[in-house]
């Protein structure tokens, strides 16, 4: 279960190509990396970027970022394999919640 200042974030991880692509569900936001371990680096920067910006404006974090389209959610919940992230995403002073990943490989 999370704590009150954490926010769950699930991402369906699948390759196009010579590309790991990591897609949000939540939001609709993706990166790309060609290993796991850069992949999951990428996840935590681009999420850490969107709450620290939002922090600085003083707006809500994703308040603006639809849900990823329904063929990522039947993506997740189709999927093979669970990862765990290698170390909790960074927040140097922001004032939302971290999140916590839900991570699953397609």
């Amino acid at each position: 279960m999370s704590a009150p200042d954490e926010h769950k974030i699930h991402v369906v991880i699948f390759r196009n190509g010579e590309w790991l692509i990591a897609q949000c569900l939540e939001h609709d936001i993706a990166t790309q990396a060609r290993d796991v371990k850069e992949l999951l680096h990428e996840v935590g920067r681009i999420l850490s970027a969107h709450i620290l910006v939002a922090d600085q404006d003083g707006s809500e974090p994703f308040a603006d970022i639809p849900k990823a389209p329904r063929r990522f959610w039947q993506m997740y919940k189709h999927a093979t394999a669970r990862l765990e992230p290698i170390r909790d995403i960074e927040l140097p002073a922001a004032g939302h919640p971290r999140p916590i990943l839900e991570l699953r490989a397609a």
